[in-house]
């Protein structure tokens, strides 16, 4: 089981490193995620709207940060009874092999052969050598190994349908600011920021 320990930074750090992610896709567009205080929350809650009310990072025992988005849902979004973030799929490396070739036509041991045979016939006083490689070619692809992975999005660590909150688990912010397009919470639902 994982342990999860607030890192040494705080919560304000992990909101602010999510915004500046947010707007470098958004080319600076404040209107796409709007930032709100506690007074704006209630009424932005009557509507089709997603508050994400905290973002914090943790570090995990096997030295991994993992990124928790938590979530208030708007009383116009729609629930769904379990959420289930979709997958992603991307091609994980596993390394080089390099594969050598080499090949000739009339190759050293059919040269040694023809060479005796010329000795025998000529009494061995023929200066006349057998024939040589006619072609020879080397060759040494470099094949890519590559398995293909199908991963989660992002986790949904606690769903509170009646109290309409959410938390998320991510492995990267960029994971995270993907998920924000993909809620499963209907279509033209519109996210802000809490700033605390």
């Amino acid at each position: 089981m994982i342990v999860f320990k607030q890192k040494g930074f705080s919560e304000y750090d992990a909101m602010r490193s999510l915004y500046v992610e947010l707007m470098k896709r958004t080319h600076n567009d404040k209107r796409r995620f709007p930032i709100i205080n506690t007074s704006a929350l209630l009424p932005i809650l009557k509507g089709n709207n997603i508050v994400v009310e905290r973002f914090v990072i943790s570090t995990s025992m096997f030295g991994k940060d993992k990124y928790r988005m938590y979530l208030k849902i708007g009383a116009k979004a729609k629930l769904p009874d379990e959420v289930r973030l979709p997958s992603r799929y991307y091609d994980e490396r596993l390394g080089n092999m390099r594969l050598t070739i080499n090949g000739s036509i009339f190759g050293q041991s059919k040269q040694k052969e023809m060479s005796e045979r010329i000795k025998l016939f000529s009494g061995g006083n023929n200066k006349k050598k057998g024939p040589k490689s006619i072609v020879s070619a080397e060759m040494s692809p470099e094949i890519g190994i590559k398995r293909s992975v199908e991963k989660l999005l992002g986790e949904a660590i606690k769903y509170d349908k009646k109290a309409r909150t959410l938390v998320l688990e991510f492995s990267s912010i960029d994971d995270a600011i993907e998920a924000l397009n993909v809620l499963p919470f209907g279509i033209d639902y519109k996210i802000y920021l809490l700033d605390s």
